[in-house]
């Protein structure tokens, strides 16, 4: 049998992926800080533990990411990681796309329980994300930046045709 998305599933759709969103800008950016981190696991978990998993916001990032949307969160996301050199050089390292393919949910079998499903893959992407982003050329390279010779940025920006809202952060440590 196939049915649409009740108004209730398509609500939690929808606060999964912005917190998903915001959650994977968090782990790219953070992942090219030039920095090793490692985390604890928690063997509680708040309401504020997203998808299980232990990444901290940085205020910095979640302000541009809320300000490059405007308060309305539009798919797909890109964003944008990019080296400057002290000389004015710049270049695009890599492109960053988090959106959803709509098609999945349009047909379903009514019986199955979909939002707990999505959540869980949802949080297994994330933290999917994070060791990928770990083993690119780009983590090696942000590992060596420096003010005295390159700086790794970055560029978040939603893939609407009106390409006015992005914002270039430099990342510094």
């Amino acid at each position: 049998m196939a049915n649409k998305l009740s108004n209730q599933d398509r609500k939690e759709l929808d606060k999964f992926t912005k917190f998903l969103v915001f959650k994977a800008a968090q782990i790219i950016v953070q992942s090219r800080l030039g920095e090793k981190v490692s985390t604890q696991c928690k063997p509680q978990t708040t309401g504020t533990d997203w998808f299980n998993l232990a990444v901290p916001d940085l205020s910095d990032v979640l302000d541009e990411t809320k300000k490059a949307f405007n308060g309305e969160l539009s798919l797909p996301v890109c964003v944008e990681i990019s080296l400057h050199t002290v000389d004015g050089d710049k270049m695009v390292l890599e492109c960053w796309y988090v959106g959803i393919i709509p098609r999945f949910f349009q047909q379903r079998d009514s019986s199955i329980r979909i939002m707990p499903t999505v959540y869980n893959r949802m949080g297994i992407l994330l933290k999917s994300l994070v060791s990928v982003t770990r083993v690119t050329p780009a983590y090696k390279l942000s590992r060596r930046q420096g003010s005295d010779s390159y700086v790794i940025c970055y560029r978040m920006s939603n893939l609407h045709p009106d390409w006015n809202t992005t914002v270039i952060i430099g990342i510094s440590h």
